[in-house]
């Protein structure tokens, strides 16, 4: 008995693993960012001298939990019910990357006065001479579609 309860429990451990494994480095991704997230806290509250509570830390677990969960259900609510050609699962992760990375940006403008996120925004702005040539194909391309578009409205 005790012999074929552990052998369906790693039949069913390595049929999870088989279904996970596609998300795997969504999920690797966000549990880093958080990670991240959570070592920024953590060294801010001892910059500025912040008392660290069981909650705000608690708050990472959940985040962990909650966000790989929220992967997940959107790559099997896509490969398995909707199955569309868009990939769900990279949005949701792509949105969840964006809020831990302005979350990490806040701690980290607490700590040194100013912003990475805002660097790298003026920065893209400014651009190098690579960045004003790529914007300005991309402009030329749209220029051009767009009079393509004028031409067949006109027919």
């Amino acid at each position: 008995m005790k012999q074929w309860i552990i052998s369906h429990i790693n039949t069913i451990l390595i049929s999870l693993f088989a279904v996970i494994s596609p998300v795997m480095p969504l999920l690797l991704t966000t549990g880093f960012l958080i990670m991240a997230d959570f070592c920024f806290g953590i060294f801010r509250a001892y910059k500025t001298g912040e008392v660290i509570t069981s909650r705000k830390m608690g708050n990472s677990i959940s985040k962990i939990f909650l966000y790989n969960l929220a992967i997940l259900s959107m790559y099997l609510l896509n490969h398995y019910i909707i199955n569309t050609e868009l990939p769900l699962e990279k949005i949701v992760a792509g949105l969840i990357a964006i809020t831990e990375i302005r979350s990490i940006d806040e701690s980290f403008n607490k700590m040194f006065g100013f912003s990475f996120w805002d660097k790298v925004k003026s920065a893209i702005k400014r651009g190098t001479s690579t960045t004003k040539d790529l914007m300005e194909d991309i402009e030329k391309t749209a220029n051009k579609k767009d009079k393509k578009e004028k031409k067949t409205d006109n027919n």
